[in-house]
């Protein structure tokens, strides 16, 4: 299926969109329990992705604050594998996670490929509920600062996904119109639903193939953009 659209300009969720969050976490977890002599993380990471991500929709609806997703996050994950880690333990895997996510750099599969086509014919910018200094590292980091004009971000405009606010800013930002954008993300609530009812097209990223419940274009891996745009 393609956009039968004249389009100029694409917008990016960055986190398990582009940036590979899963594979980075999972490195930089083995990394904080091998310090605090946690055993293996496989068990943990299998249940600290659905936790993170309801999370993640949570503070997407404004429901809990960024502290305390970056916190309970884990402490459900522990409860969920009967690991006993205390209070502090958990605080300071938590700081130790935002302070070195960002060192590691692994891309979903066909993402440079796909921008490096990509690129020539369009503009192309980053939207992304992550924190402003966060985001710009792992941008940075994994090579990927020519490839986008601007990064939108809560910090800069007050609103977040999926409220259309955080859209029209960074639309306006580089002037040009909802009819002539397309937002390609991995949530369809704050990604695909925000960037619809902002006006804009959307491309939902369906890695996991999830059930297309409302029929929107869709893709499974990465490198589909190719045909599609």
């Amino acid at each position: 299926m393609k956009i039968e659209a004249v389009v100029t300009d694409l917008f990016f969720d960055l986190d398990h969109t582009i940036y590979d969050f899963d594979k980075n976490a999972e490195l930089t977890f083995q990394a904080a329990f091998k310090e605090l002599k946690l055993g293996e993380t496989q068990s943990f990471m299998s249940n600290f992705k659905p936790i993170n991500e309801a999370y993640w929709e949570q503070f997407a609806r404004k429901e809990i604050t960024r502290d305390h997703l970056r916190y309970a996050r884990l402490k459900d994950t522990f409860e969920a594998i009967n690991l006993k880690v205390d209070e502090d333990e958990i605080r300071y895997i938590t700081e130790y996670f935002i302070l070195n996510l960002t060192q590691n750099c692994h891309l979903i599969e066909g993402v440079l490929e796909t921008l490096n086509y990509l690129k020539s014919k369009y503009r192309l910018h980053i939207i992304s509920n992550g924190p402003k200094n966060v985001q710009e590292r792992k941008i940075k980091n994994a090579g990927l600062a020519d490839y986008f004009l601007t990064l939108t971000v809560p910090e800069i405009v007050g609103f977040q996904k999926p409220r259309p606010e955080i859209f029209d800013h960074a639309m306006k930002s580089v002037s040009v119109k909802p009819c002539e954008s397309i937002m390609i993300g991995d949530s369809l609530f704050a990604d695909v639903s925000g960037a619809l009812n902002a006006g804009m097209h959307a491309i939902w990223f369906n890695e996991f193939k999830k059930t297309n419940k409302q029929n929107h274009v869709e893709i499974h891996q990465f490198k589909e953009l190719i045909n599609i745009l």
